[in-house]
Parts: structure tokens; sequence; C-alpha cells
């Protein structure tokens, strides 16, 4: 889970700006505007792992 944390902090997410993602494996697998429906479609994409699930900030958002 570090390690998809990680990933999480480095990546440029730009693409991404106010969706939730699942990172699996340090990969995005799964994206979208409904949570849930992230979650459950990175479950069945990594069965094995528990997919890490946030929401990109916008660009305004300051991260402590």
């Amino acid at each position: 889970m570090v390690k998809n944390y990680e990933f999480f902090m480095k990546t440029d997410l730009s693409h991404y700006i106010g969706k939730w993602i699942a990172i699996c494996d340090e990969k995005i697998i799964s994206s979208g505007d409904n949570p849930k429906e992230v979650f459950v479609k990175a479950r069945k994409l990594c069965p094995e792992h528990t997919p890490l699930l946030t929401k990109v900030p916008e660009k305004e958002t300051m991260i402590f």
C-alpha cells in the first residue's frame, strides 16, 4: 500500500483532476466520478490486493 501512495504523490495526475482513481501495483487501474463504481471496478481488476482509492485534488488544494 505504501508504494501505491508514493506512486500517487510523485505521478503527474493532471489528467485526473477532480476524479476518483484507484491505484494497484503502482498503476491507475480505474477512474471516474463515482468512488463506489471506481472501487468496485478496481477490485475486479485487482482482486488479490486492496486498491488505494483517492480523489485527485483540484489544483488549488494544498496537501499537508
